[in-house]
């Protein structure tokens, strides 16, 4: 099954092709988007259910489409309108909402929340959640999470349970799930998360405010995780400083009144990842995005100012000045007619 998205911006209206259910590779070089998942339940099993699909398909993003997991869910329990007709579920606990929404930022895609905002305020740990800092961040790189374990996961285990995320070359992001009904124990060297020896880490709970975590020597330990949960540790290498994103920008030097004028910027491929980029045009008007087209209406030099997120926390700044010449041009005055109905 094929769906087309259509886009609604201050530009003309475009399509994305998403593919649903279809013969997977099949629409490899059709589709920009093809969904990894079935579609969400709100339950444990159903994320369980889910992440096989999207571990199996990790390598397939930004190579044939942009992975399209179904959307998170962080709710206790599905508001009547969401809910299937009938069906009693028990209620969604706070460590299975955490699997739910890790498990999206970790495809690198899409991220969807599918749950009743307007009342998500009244259950402010799990409004958190949306609003974490450090998954924001992995969904904004875009960069799908490798499964370590993925034909090597322990019989109990039942599939892969261990993702890493290499941010860039100073942080890194490790997930571990329990899908089981035990608590669960793991052991893991710097050598065999691809992290340099001897240098010197630091461990924070992403899911805990950043709440800093014990390093045993080179071995990072999860004792007794409970089950149906996930731990999201960030690992910050203390040995490398952290860093701007290297950006270069195209923009002209001088333009035309009413003249529709490109700006357009990109990080260095070998530098700090940029997470999003902020626009200031300097005559009130600001805009986001790696390419955007802006008009100026009066005469004169505006300052223009480019601001570049990193995943080191580390922004990019760029100021330069745009000479803008001519004169706006305003018709013969034209009297107002109601229109007719």
């Amino acid at each position: 099954m094929f769906w087309m998205l259509p886009i609604l911006t201050p530009k003309p209206m475009f399509v994305r092709l998403i593919a649903d259910g279809s013969p997977y590779f099949g629409a490899a070089g059709l589709v920009e988007f093809a969904h990894i998942s079935q579609d969400t339940d709100h339950t444990f099993a159903g994320t369980k259910e889910a992440a096989v699909g999207i571990a199996a398909h990790y390598y397939t993003h930004r190579t044939f489409w942009i992975n399209h997991p179904d959307a998170f869910n962080v709710q206790a329990v599905p508001v009547p309108i969401d809910a299937v007709q009938g069906q009693m579920r028990a209620p969604l606990t706070l460590d299975e909402a955490r699997a739910s929404i890790v498990l999206a930022a970790l495809s690198g895609g899409k991220y969807d929340i599918g749950d009743d905002l307007p009342t998500l305020g009244s259950e402010p740990e799990r409004l958190a959640l949306v609003t974490n800092r450090d998954l924001l961040q992995m969904a904004k790189l875009g960069h799908a999470s490798k499964p370590l374990d993925f034909m090597t996961y322990r019989p109990e285990d039942e599939q892969p349970s261990i993702f890493l995320l290499h941010e860039d070359e100073r942080q890194s992001m490790l997930a571990v799930f329990n899908w089981t009904e035990q608590p669960r124990s793991h052991a893991f060297t710097f050598a065999a998360l691809d992290l340099p020896s001897g240098h010197a880490y630091h461990l924070y709970d992403a899911l805990n405010e950043d709440q800093p975590l014990a390093l045993n020597g080179e071995t990072i330990r999860l004792e007794n995780q409970s089950a149906h949960s996930v731990k999201l540790i960030k690992i910050i290498d203390e040995s490398k400083p952290g860093a701007a994103p290297m950006i270069t920008f195209e923009a002209p030097i001088g333009v035309k009144v009413r003249e529709d004028v490109v700006f357009s910027v990109k990080a260095a491929e070998d530098g700090v990842p940029a997470l999003a980029y902020h626009w200031d045009f300097g005559d009130g008007i600001t805009a986001d995005g790696s390419s955007q087209n802006h008009t100026f209406t009066l005469a004169g030099t505006y300052k223009v100012r480019l601001v570049a997120e990193g995943v080191d926390g580390i922004p990019a700044e760029k100021t330069f000045s745009i000479i803008v010449d001519g004169l706006q041009e305003i018709g013969p005055p034209r009297r107002y007619i109601e229109p007719m109905n």
